[in-house]
């Protein structure tokens, strides 16, 4: 069952509107996609957190707006990096009865034996695209990473699968793998090498020779 959000229509005509927004705790938002055109909104910060929390990523919300109602899944949410606030919600309007496609989560559980033999754990994809109906997106898709020894990766093919929903991925890409760790003491460069020895090589004959005529030079001069 989908979680009601009830939004409002914003102004789009001033751009000191949208700061006089956020100081309400409102967040600017946009609703577009099946049975509308693109319509700017105002949604309620905290009353959209909590919504948000209870479908989850993927999740269906209920979005009413001027007594209309429309099933929509948050496209993209923006975060600010530092106050950890949302600054702004692209909202897509879904038909129910229609596959579409999302991102979902890929979460690897498990201590790799590889790296507890001081190999790295490397994450590939952190999540994977997928293709279902509204209501039946996966929260997140889980593999273990336990078997895994250094050298040893985790497939598309390695995650859980379900007759409701198709992983758009070839089943050979890889998720993550464990790779040996970096040497502590790197080779020194053959190129460096090269131009050490280089600056321990005797001069060239052709140094000498004009060393030589410089020489023979000085001499003249000097009788």
């Amino acid at each position: 069952m989908a979680t009601n959000l009830t939004v409002e229509k914003r102004n789009t005509e001033k751009r000191s509107f949208l700061t006089e927004l956020r100081n309400k705790g409102h967040v600017p938002a946009n609703l577009y996609g099946y049975g509308t055109k693109s319509v700017a909104l105002s949604v309620d910060e905290p009353e959209f957190i909590k919504a948000y929390r209870e479908v989850g990523r993927n999740g269906v919300l209920k979005l009413k707006v001027d007594g209309k109602d429309y099933s929509v899944m948050v496209q993209e949410m923006q975060v600010h990096p530092l106050k950890n606030a949302v600054t702004h919600i692209d909202f897509i309007a879904i038909d129910l009865n229609k596959e579409t496609e999302a991102e979902v989560p890929v979460v690897l559980t498990g201590d790799s034996v590889g790296v507890k033999e001081g190999g790295v754990l490397q994450r590939v994809h952190a999540t994977v695209n997928v293709k279902a109906l509204p209501s039946d997106f996966p929260e997140q898709l889980e593999a273990s990473v336990e078997d895994l020894n250094i050298g040893d990766s985790l497939y598309v093919k390695d995650l859980p699968t379900g007759s409701k929903y198709e992983i758009l991925h070839e089943e050979d890409e890889v998720i993550a793998s464990v790779v040996p760790p970096k040497l502590q003491d790197e080779e020194t460069d053959p190129e460096t090498e090269e131009a050490d020895e280089a600056g321990d090589a005797p001069e060239s004959s052709e140094s000498v020779a004009d060393d030589g005529q410089e020489g023979q030079e000085d001499e003249k001069k000097d009788e």
